[in-house]
């Protein structure tokens, strides 16, 4: 009986595969698994950190600076109260409008710039302000 010789390649493989070990797929699932869970933890912690969205409000602001002259006006105050007074409520409407846009996650405009309807703070701001609105 012959045997023919079996070709280098053959040879070569056959001897690579009954010495090479299989490949097992479960830690590779894993992994991948793993990982896309990471890759989704991350992103709810960085959603879960985030403010909510912001609304848009409108603020009459020369509403409130026209009901601040008139008010001042009534007073007779001296040129240096006046301009002190008016100093004064510039700060405090500045900073009022900041408080209400950080606490209502708003982002404020003034009334003549929006056409369409959206809530409007400019009573609140007043009444934050202490105007009288009987002016």
């Amino acid at each position: 009986m012959t045997t023919e010789p079996k070709q280098p390649h053959q040879a070569n493989a056959a001897a690579r595969s009954s010495l090479s070990p299989r490949l097992n797929p479960k830690p590779l699932l894993f992994a991948a698994f793993g990982g896309m869970f990471g890759a989704l933890l991350v992103v709810a912690v960085n959603f879960a950190g985030e403010d909510p969205p912001f609304r848009i409000g409108v603020v009459n602001i020369q509403d409130i600076l026209e009901r601040h002259i008139k008010d001042y006006a009534a007073r007779n105050l001296t040129k240096e109260q006046q301009q002190q007074a008016a100093a004064d409520f510039s700060q405090s409407l500045e900073s009022e409008i900041r408080k209400l846009a950080k606490k209502e996650h708003l982002h404020l405009l003034v009334a003549p710039a929006v056409l369409s309807d959206v809530p409007d703070y400019t009573g609140y701001i007043e009444h934050q302000l202490q105007v009288p609105d009987d002016l």
